[in-house]
C-alpha cells in the first residue's frame, strides 16, 4: 500500500497544475524545468494533478502523450524529483467512474485512448500520492482544504484503492448471475448496460474481463465511505459558498490536521483545481494560495 503523504525536506520545486491535456503548455513547462534543473535553481518538478482531460476536441487533447512523458521524466530524473499528485480527473479512472462537466464527457475519451497502455497507466494512477508536506511548512495538494476531510485526515495517509475494488469484486463474485443487476442498471439510466459499458469504459462485450467494472463503479459510488472521503478531498470547492471567516478557520484546521508526523508544522496550502479568474494565481486567504497553469488561468498566458 502506497504512502499518500510525501514528505519533502530539501531542494526547490517548480509547481505545475491542471494542464488538462494542453500539450503546448506542458512542453514549455518541461523545458523550463530542464533549464532550472541544469542551473541548479530547481531540483523537483511537481504536478498537482488534473494533467489529463482536455476541454477541446479530441485532436487537441494531449492527455495520454503528456502522461506517458511524465512517467518517462520520472525515469530520467528519478521518482523523487518528478512528482505527480492525484487529481479529481485522474481518480475516476481508478474506479471506472464517469466524469463530465456540462456537455463535456471527460472519461470516455481517455478510456478509449488508453489501448495497450491501460494496465500501466492505471497502475500509475493507483500509486499516486495525494499530498506533499515540506520542511518549509508549505503543503501541496490538488484541491486544497476540505472541511469534510479534517476529522478523517489520518485515513488518507495509507489509502488503499485496491482494497475498495477487491471488496466490491468479492461481493459481485458471490452472485450466481449478474444479469438482474445489469438490467436494473439499464432501467435506472435508460441505456442498456452493455452499451454504457462499451462507451464509458471501452469494454468489448460480455466476455471482456472488465465487463462488470461499470457495475462495480456504481456500487462503490453508492456504498463506500472510503471512496466518499477521497471524493470529498479531491472534488472540494473550498471557499465557494462559504463565509470568508469560516473558510479561514477550515484552512487553518486542515493544515493542523495534516501536520501530524510532517517534517514541520504545515503553515500554507498551495493547490490548483479551481480557475483563477484574474491571472495565474489567487491568494484565497493567508493559509491558502491557488495556482493555475494555462488551462485554469485567465488569461491562459498568466
Amino acid at each position: 500500500m502506497s504512502d499518500r503523504f510525501l514528505n519533502l525536506s530539501d531542494g526547490s520545486a517548480m509547481i505545475v497544475t491542471d494542464l488538462h491535456g494542453d500539450h503546448d503548455a506542458f512542453s514549455r513547462y518541461v523545458n523550463r524545468f530542464r533549464t532550472l534543473h541544469k542551473n541548479g535553481e530547481a531540483q523537483r518538478l511537481i504536478f498537482l494533478g488534473d494533467l489529463i482531460h482536455g476541454y477541446g476536441p479530441p485532436e487537441t487533447d494531449g492527455s495520454l502523450p503528456m502522461l506517458l512523458q511524465v512517467m518517462a521524466l520520472q525515469t530520467e530524473f528519478g521518482p523523487d524529483n518528478v512528482i505527480m499528485l492525484l487529481g479529481n480527473h485522474e481518480m475516476p479512472h481508478i474506479y471506472g467512474v464517469s466524469l463530465m462537466k456540462g456537455e463535456i464527457e471527460f472519461t470516455p475519451r481517455f478510456e478509449h485512448a488508453l489501448g495497450d497502455h491501460r494496465e500501466r497507466v492505471l497502475d500509475f494512477f493507483t500509486n499516486l500520492p495525494f499530498y506533499a508536506r515540506t520542511a518549509a511548512g508549505v503543503m501541496l495538494a490538488h484541491a486544497g482544504p476540505a472541511a469534510e476531510v479534517i476529522a478523517r485526515a489520518a485515513e488518507l495517509h495509507h489509502f488503499d484503492h485496491t482494497a475498495i475494488l477487491r471488496e466490491t469484486d468479492n461481493i459481485l463474485a458471490q452472485a450466481d448471475d449478474l444479469t438482474p443487476l445489469y438490467q436494473q442498471y439499464g432501467q435506472l439510466y435508460g441505456t442498456p448496460y452493455a452499451q454504457d459499458a462499451e462507451y464509458l469504459l471501452a469494454i468489448q462485450g460480455p466476455d471482456d474481463p472488465r465487463y462488470s467494472h461499470l457495475l462495480r463503479a456504481f456500487m462503490i459510488g453508492q456504498q463506500s465511505q472510503e471512496f466518499r472521503l477521497l471524493w470529498d478531498a479531491l472534488f472540494t470547492m473550498n471557499e465557494v459558498g462559504i463565509a470568508e471567516m469560516a473558510y479561514l478557520q477550515t484552512s487553518q484546521q486542515f493544515l493542523e490536521a495534516f501536520s501530524v508526523d510532517a517534517p514541520a508544522p504545515q503553515r500554507v496550502m498551495v493547490s490548483g483545481h479551481i480557475i483563477t479568474p484574474a491571472g495565474g494565481h489567487t491568494l484565497v486567504n493567508r493559509f491558502h494560495l491557488r495556482l493555475s497553469s494555462a488551462a485554469h488561468a485567465h488569461p491562459r498566458e498568466a
